[in-house]
């Protein structure tokens, strides 16, 4: 691997309260040029310099104003002083700026929809996207919300809109220019959260165009320029069904203010320095996008990108979390040696390093999985992204609250103070369960893949396929535990018809785990067979060991951790991990 590419290993000083502020987030993460390498090489070495620029940047430059923002969150100018209804919403300088580094001078939203971002021949796959946004989310986690809902804009314009509204909104939706323009959607409502069904926000026909009326509750990126709605036409059946979506612009082709009001802008948790806030329409015109009928339908066709989305920003945080706690127990001495060399700390570093890596695996793995239903129209794939997608939100988004959490302890008392990077870590991290669905939403669609897409039947050929193609001897007794499990797996999601819904569904989250861990601990496998082909390293078969162990089957075994507290720096530090050091792992895993 590249020199330039190390973990950091910060000088140790008693009394030190160290802060990774010269560290490159690229650079410093061996795991994700291995995957780059392994799926997208071509592409890793042509945008490699940008994205170690992205990684500097966002340490040195995007962080500082990420912080900076959330200090100063947006305000809401009601009024002019003529009295007259604006709706402004003053941003600080600080978030102003991030907009201009993600829109424009990397182009975040635009990349996947064409050519000529950073001088690229062709629009992004989704594995290099998705690894740009993993690097700028470790820095800034909120704006990643606002870019993400442009970017499934211009998609849902893409797929549905007239060629009217292509023409007059697509180009600055996926501008890098200063003339851009930010999408949101708004969809949720007091009754209607989850339950988008409930909905009763009215759109009645207005020649070529619609008159919007009714409220809606929590509205991000309220500010945007153009807003996709959901509303229910006069005379349309309830639920989803009978909702069709609108384009409703902030400014009227005419130049006129759009007919509707911002009431308040949201005192939130975290992501503070994007603006969500609540909305009343009074008739305000909106433009139909696609099928009358379809608008619910259509908005769920983003569900798969921008459940995606939310779990690589929650593995960027994961990521960042973790950074923040190797860095501060290695640079800090306490008890006469660094915080990292105590027993306990180093397994909790360990299992940190080791939920970073897993989740972002799983992200690549998923946007390559996305890649194949487009340029190759796999339907396998197709279905196995109807489930991953829900799995990922479902799991990752859920680990970053307690990694923030677990990194923000081993900072000790100054994790708990604002001026840390670690507080605004946990707020943040709060949102990601939050968004597109909260963890029992997505475990029950996660069901739904498996019950209407027949998902686990390409699940369990996808786990098969990857193990027949491990064929390292030294990983048979791992492979073989896989091999069973995925068996056990098989048996019981079979069942899933012949049980009684609400029991299926009082173990939806159970089921959720259980899938991901397993597809998860293949993956680590797979990965372990390149990695000890290329460098004859045993260090990725020593994760997936115990990563079955800690997610899997707990053997009770003293060995799993005795190995950790051996070998667990090494692994940490990427050193070439000796045949040796897994040993004892394959001798209780064969038992």
């Amino acid at each position: 691997m590249d020199e330039s590419i190390k973990v950091p290993q910060p000088e140790p000083i008693k009394g030190g309260m160290p802060e990774p502020t010269e560290i490159n987030y690229f650079l410093s993460d061996p795991h994700i040029h291995f995957l780059l390498a392994h799926y997208v090489n071509d592409d890793y070495q042509l945008f490699k310099a940008k994205l170690i620029e992205l990684g500097d940047r966002a340490n040195n430059e995007i962080d500082p104003l990420s912080r900076e923002a959330d200090r100063h969150p947006p305000t809401l100018t009601m009024y002019d002083k003529r009295g007259q209804r604006i709706n402004d919403i003053n941003y600080h300088s600080s978030y102003s700026r991030l907009e201009e580094i993600g829109y424009e001078e990397f182009g975040l939203v635009a990349m996947s929809h064409r050519s000529g971002v950073m001088g690229a021949e062709t629009a992004f796959n989704k594995v290099m996207k998705y690894t740009f946004w993993y690097v700028f989310a470790q820095a800034e986690f909120g704006l990643c919300c606002p870019m993400s809902m442009t970017d499934s804009a211009a998609k849902i314009l893409e797929d549905y809109g007239s060629v009217k509204l292509k023409t007059e909104y697509l180009p600055q939706l996926i501008s890098t220019e200063s003339n851009r323009m930010t999408a949101a959607q708004f969809m949720t409502e007091k009754q209607g959260g989850s339950d988008v069904g409930a909905n009763s926000v009215r759109a009645e026909a207005n020649e070529d165009s619609w008159l919007i009326t009714g409220d809606k509750w929590f509205c991000s990126n309220v500010s945007a320029d153009v807003a996709l709605v959901l509303a229910r036409p006069t005379g349309a059946k309830e639920g989803t069904k009978g909702l069709a979506m609108f384009l409703v612009p902030r400014i009227l082709p005419s130049g006129e203010r759009n007919h509707y009001t911002i009431n308040k802008l949201k005192d939130k948790l975290g992501t503070k320095g994007m603006a969500s806030g609540e909305v009343t329409f009074k008739r305000a015109t909106g433009y139909l996008v696609g099928e009358l009928d379809h608008g619910f339908k259509q908005m769920m066709s983003m569900v798969n990108a921008s459940r995606l989305s939310n779990s690589v920003r929650s593995t960027g945080l994961i990521r960042r979390s973790y950074l923040e706690a190797l860095y501060t127990t290695r640079g800090r001495i306490a008890f006469k040696k660094p915080l990292a060399k105590l027993p306990l700390m180093q397994k909790q570093l360990f299992e940190m390093m080791l939920t970073s890596e897993v989740a972002t695996s799983m992200s690549l793995y998923t946007a390559h999985t996305f890649d194949l239903t487009e340029t190759k129209k796999d339907e396998k794939a197709k279905t196995m992204l109807r489930l991953l997608t829900p799995l990922l939100k479902g799991v990752i988004c859920k680990q970053a609250r307690v990694i923030a959490g677990e990194s923000m302890e081993m900072r000790g008392g100054n994790g708990y103070i604002e001026e840390w990077a670690n507080a605004k870590l946990v707020r943040d991290a709060h949102l990601g369960s939050i968004w597109e669905g909260t963890t029992n939403i997505v475990a029950l669609d996660v069901l739904r893949a498996i019950t209407k897409n027949k998902a686990n039947t390409v699940l369990i050929q996808t786990m098969k396929t990857i193990l027949n193609e491990v064929t390292f001897v030294d990983f048979t007794p791992l492979r073989k535990k896989l091999l069973t499990n995925m068996h056990l797996l098989e048996e019981d999601l079979n069942l899933i018809g012949q049980v009684s819904p609400t029991e299926v569904e009082m173990e939806a989250i159970s089921i959720m785990h259980r899938i991901y861990y397993l597809l998860a601990n293949c993956l680590l496998l797979k990965e372990a067979e390149i990695e000890t082909k290329e460098t004859s390293s045993y260090r990725k078969y020593f994760n997936a060991c115990y990563y079955y162990h800690l997610h899997i089957q707990n053997s009770k075994s003293r060995c799993f951790h005795q190995s950790v507290w051996q070998w667990g720096e090494d692994v940490i530090n990427w050193v070439t991990i000796p045949k040796s050091a897994i040993s004892h792992f394959n001798e209780q895993l064969s038992k």
